[in-house]
């Protein structure tokens, strides 16, 4: 992973706890996004696949190799399991998604995702232009969330990086394993203090994957102001991976109904089939890269790329 900007240090910092599962606290903002060295265990959410896109489900704790810079750790924990998720939904009120048929899109997407959770799962339902606005807090009624999502109009510019970075801090504070967020968005930030990577950064170190789901048409021309486009998984383009890849998460397109579908089935199947593991870190402070791999042939592995380890506090 490359170096931390030095701007993250300068906005934001979270505190994290390492446990099982992994609990986040924000505190001042002063230094970058951490995990206190001392503590138990360091998990993961780790998606596989074959070489086809189709989740691979029958492996076992002895098919993944773990690596904490570069040195193999021994497991302390593996789990297949169907536990509830717990995801934030975020979408882009800004000016720009008055255009065409993008907050149909996004409406569209939201909807899908209330359509297929499970009643345990629960949902926070978050818009945001320049500010970030909880619509509906975490919650399993769906029929709450429906009703917040009929209330969203769009206005204003676009922080997408800082409202990554704010809904990821409060999916830190539920009980939930499995948990994400959902950016549904047109993918032209305008506004945000924090860069994609910085607010990746703080995502990954608390083992939240971004997911966007790019909602401008492929037809339309680029903004001449807009970063280089990038490819997307699923076809298309986006601005977005430096926001999604640091953490586990993609990018996808969700411009028609069946590309849409699709995008939500594949974020879904993620959360639901992921493996959860849980390793004892190196307690060398600092950035702790993470590598992942699995013994079956031309299989795909995505997860966070690591964490950050302060020194341990000296006792008093």
């Amino acid at each position: 992973m490359r170096a931390l900007p030095a701007r993250l240090i300068a906005v934001l910092s979270l505190t994290v706890a390492v446990g099982w599962p992994a609990v986040g606290t924000v505190s001042a903002r002063q230094d970058p996004p951490t995990f206190r060295g001392g503590i138990n265990l360091v998990s993961l959410n780790v998606v596989v696949k074959d070489s086809r896109g189709r989740v691979i489900r029958d492996l076992t704790g002895a098919d993944f190799e773990v690596r904490d810079q570069g040195r193999t750790v021994r497991l302390a924990d593996f789990r297949v399991s169907d536990d509830p998720i717990s995801v934030a939904v975020l979408i882009d009120t800004s000016g720009s998604m008055s255009l065409g048929t993008r907050l149909e899109c996004a409406k569209r997407a939201a909807e899908q995702l209330f359509g297929q959770m499970l009643s345990a799962d629960e949902l926070g339902l978050f818009t945001f232009d320049r500010n970030l606005k909880t619509v509906v807090p975490f919650t399993a009624d769906m029929q709450a969330l429906r009703k917040g999502l009929g209330t969203i109009e769009p206005f204003g510019s676009t922080s997408l990086h800082d409202a990554v970075a704010a809904v990821a801090r409060q999916l830190s504070d539920r009980r939930a394993s499995r948990r994400a967020v959902v950016a549904i968005t047109d993918g032209f930030d305008t506004s945000s203090d924090l860069s994609a990577q910085a607010a990746a950064s703080l995502a990954g170190s608390i083992d939240v994957p971004v997911y966007v789901l790019a909602v401008a048409p492929h037809s339309e021309p680029p903004d001449a102001h807009a970063p280089a486009l990038e490819r997307i998984e699923g076809g298309g383009v986006a601005r977005l991976d430096d926001l999604t890849a640091h953490t586990g998460g993609v990018s996808l397109a969700a411009e028609g109904a069946l590309e849409t579908g699709l995008a939500v089935k594949q974020i879904l199947t993620d959360l639901r089939t992921a493996y959860l593991l849980a390793f004892t870190p190196d307690p060398a402070p600092g950035w702790h890269q993470i590598v992942v791999r699995v013994t079956r042939k031309n299989a795909s592995v995505r997860t966070r790329a690591g964490f950050w380890m302060t020194a341990p506090e000296p006792a008093r």
